[in-house]
């Protein structure tokens, strides 16, 4: 008996990369930034809500799915893209969310893969000197300490203090954004999208607290370049 020919008749070629960018800033903290990580051990009287840190270093840093949710919520706010609270998963050819980011919760489509690559931000030299000076003058640990409360709206008194750690106003941060372009992709709209993300996002805020002041940042020396294939010398 013959074996069937499960060969497909129409066989989709795989996608083929053409260049590989890489963007880059400095992401500065204009306010107090804070971009919560976990507390091990809990202490009577300690830490609410710390700053996410490096494991080895204890120095601060911001996590590429943080800046990747961040950039691409307010894609899809300005794209009016998503329902129900949820990330956009329409998979549609003309959807930037999708088509940049991958869409949400459905591994089968036709998009290709995700185009944009958000590295971890790690200190700048500069803000690193500046924050272990600061730990040997005054004991400042990489963070400072905001107190917040809530106001009782019938007596007017402070309850429920707590204490959250914030990245100083001040602090820099290296910006990496790895952009993966393939045949077909539009260059021109995916610089336009970049450009138009960090507009968006120095008019918002990055981390907890931005209706009260925390996570105003600015990105400033924004470069894109071609880092694959590497241009001929």
């Amino acid at each position: 008996m013959a074996t069937p020919d499960n060969r497909r008749s129409d066989p989709t070629p795989n996608p083929q990369l053409k260049e590989i960018w890489e963007v880059t800033a400095e992401l500065t903290c204009v306010t107090g930034c804070h971009v919560g990580g976990s507390k091990d051990v809990l202490e009577i009287g300690g830490m609410d809500n710390p700053v996410i840190r490096h494991p080895l270093t204890q120095r601060p840093y911001l996590p590429g799915s943080s800046l990747k949710g961040k950039f691409r919520s307010l894609l899809e706010a300005a794209d009016g893209k998503g329902v129900n609270g949820e990330p956009c998963g329409c998979a549609q050819p003309t959807c930037r969310v999708c088509r940049y980011f991958g869409p949400h919760r459905k591994p089968r489509h036709t998009l290709n893969p995700t185009r944009f690559l958000f590295r971890d931000a790690f200190l700048t030299s500069a803000s690193q000197e500046q924050l272990e000076a600061a730990y040997e003058q005054v004991g400042l640990f990489y963070a400072e300490e905001k107190l917040e409360n809530t106001i009782n709206r019938t007596t007017h008194v402070a309850t429920n203090p707590r204490v959250q750690e914030r990245v100083p106003a001040g602090t820099s941060f290296q910006f990496v954004l790895g952009v993966r372009v393939y045949q077909g992709d539009d260059t021109s709209l995916m610089r336009q999208t970049i450009q138009e993300m960090v507009e968006m996002v120095e008019h918002d805020a990055i981390g907890g607290g931005g209706s009260r002041g925390s996570g105003q940042i600015r990105l400033d020396q924004l470069t894109i370049r071609t880092v694959w294939p590497t241009p001929e010398r």
